[in-house]
Order: C-alpha cells, then sequence, then structure tokens
C-alpha cells in the first residue's frame, strides 16, 4: 500500500513538474502573473523551465520503483523544503505577492510532509552486489564531479547570485527564476552524486545528468533566438554539453539497452 501511495505521488509531482515547465515556458507572462510577477528576464524566463524537464524525469523514474529509488525521493523531499524557504525570502523582499506565497508554501509544505510519512522509517537498501570494473568507476568520478558543478552552480544562482553573475558574464535582471533555476539545478546535482553512490542500482539515474546537457544544447538555440548570445559561444556551449553528455554514454555502455529501463532481477529488497 505505502508503496503505491509513493508512485502514485511521484506520478502526481513529475507531472506537476512537467505541467509547470511547460506553462512556463510557452506562457512565461501568464506563469509568472500567478506569482504576481512581470516577466523581467525572457532568457531566463525561457532556460529556467527546461531544466526543470530533468527534475520530472528524476521524479518520474523512482515512480517506476519507489523503493528503489526512495534517495530520489528523500531529494524530492528536499526541494520542496528549499522552495519553501526561497519562497519565504522572495515574499519578504516584496518578489512575490502574498497569496501566491501563501498558496505556494502550503502545497510545497504538503506534499514534503505527505512524502516524508509515505516514505516512513525505510531500511536503508544494502549496496548493490554488482563488481564495479574501470568504467564503471569512472562513471562513479564522473558523476560525483558533475554533481559538485551542479551543487556549485545551485549556490552561485540562490545565494550568491552575483558570483554566479560575473562568473557567467551575464547580466542579473530577474533573481526570482534566476533562485528557481538554481534549485533545478541543485536535484540534478544531487541524483547524480546518488547515482554515482551505486552505479549498478542506479544506472537509469545517469540519464538526468545527460537530460540536463542535451537541454543546455536545445537552450543555445533559444537563447540564439532571442538575441542574448552569437553562433560562436553558441558554439562553445555545444561543444562541451555534446562531451560531458558522450563522456556520460561512453562510461555507462555496459548499462546501455534494454537493461536500462527494466534492471535485471536480483535478491535486492529495495529492487
Amino acid at each position: 500500500m505505502r508503496v503505491a501511495v509513493l508512485r502514485a505521488m511521484m506520478i502526481a509531482v513529475a507531472a506537476m513538474e512537467g505541467i509547470w515547465g511547460l506553462a512556463f515556458y510557452f506562457r512565461p507572462d501568464w506563469a509568472l502573473g500567478t506569482l504576481g510577477r512581470l516577466v523581467l528576464d525572457p532568457v531566463m524566463a525561457r532556460q529556467y523551465p527546461l531544466y526543470i524537464a530533468s527534475a520530472a524525469l528524476a521524479y518520474g523514474i523512482a515512480a517506476t520503483s519507489p523503493r528503489r529509488y526512495a534517495g530520489v525521493i528523500w531529494i524530492c523531499v528536499a526541494q520542496r523544503l528549499v522552495e519553501t524557504v526561497v519562497a519565504a525570502i522572495d515574499w519578504h523582499a516584496g518578489a512575490i505577492a502574498s497569496s501566491a506565497f501563501v498558496t505556494l508554501a502550503a502545497l510545497e509544505l504538503f506534499v514534503a510532509f505527505a512524502l516524508s510519512l509515505a516514505l516512513g522509517t525505510s531500511r536503508a537498501a544494502m549496496p548493490s552486489a554488482e563488481a564495479l570494473d574501470v568504467r564503471d568507476r569512472g562513471l562513479v568520478r564522473m558523476l560525483r564531479g558533475f554533481g559538485a558543478l551542479e551543487l556549485f552552480w545551485f549556490l552561485a544562482s540562490t545565494i550568491f547570485v552575483q558570483v554566479g553573475s560575473r562568473l557567467l558574464g551575464w547580466k542579473l535582471q530577474d533573481p526570482y527564476t534566476t533562485q528557481q533555476q538554481g534549485i533545478a539545478l541543485l536535484i540534478i546535482g544531487l541524483v547524480s552524486i546518488l547515482a554515482a553512490s551505486d552505479v549498478p542500482r542506479y544506472r537509469i539515474l545517469v540519464s538526468v545528468p545527460v537530460a540536463s546537457q542535451l537541454i543546455g544544447i536545445a537552450n543555445s538555440f533559444n537563447e540564439i533566438h532571442l538575441g542574448s548570445i552569437g553562433w560562436p559561444v553558441a558554439a562553445v556551449q555545444w561543444t562541451i554539453e555534446s562531451t560531458i553528455a558522450f563522456a556520460f554514454a561512453w562510461f555507462s555502455r555496459r548499462y546501455l539497452g534494454f537493461a536500462v529501463i527494466a534492471p535485471r532481477p536480483s535478491s535486492d529488497p529495495a529492487a
């Protein structure tokens, strides 16, 4: 019963993230309007919802096997709490309307509480019995490094925003959507680090950082269209992001194919 509840809730959360991302991407004026805000940065308003897709992907994966991917569900709980804190700060600064803050905080805290209650005191899963080969060890190092980088950009987007702005060379126009993108990067970073903790068990989660890089490539076309970057800068971004995506695929090629979607049966109680 608890597994069924968790599955239903994670499907709902994944759908909520996906629908909100689509609404934000195609109608940023309406999405921001529900929060009592205007579109201040068209580039960020289109960029932020793209990265929500990685969160939706992670939560969709967790819904397929809540016991196996309980760690992802705890990441979802952490996201809800972080978003509540950020919303409270924004409300205090007058960045979002009071009514929007109350609705948002109530929804986030309800989801966090319900997921925590359904998870309960779940026993930690035993490490996978599968031995790591050279490629696995390379994948672990890459996942940890990538996760650490995403956590750095989370801090640079939510707390040290001016630092992130200087490092990336862009003008900070809308702190709110910048912070929201930072929360999406937090999810990607934590999921990557979780995947590194047990590659055989969490191999499908490698698709989350890969998706973030493919999204980055797609976003470059959006930035070109909006005039925020030129083709030379976009070419550099494509080179970096495609190289990272290819490296992930190279190190995880042992797991590519049907096994990624349907892990081999095992005696693992968390499977």
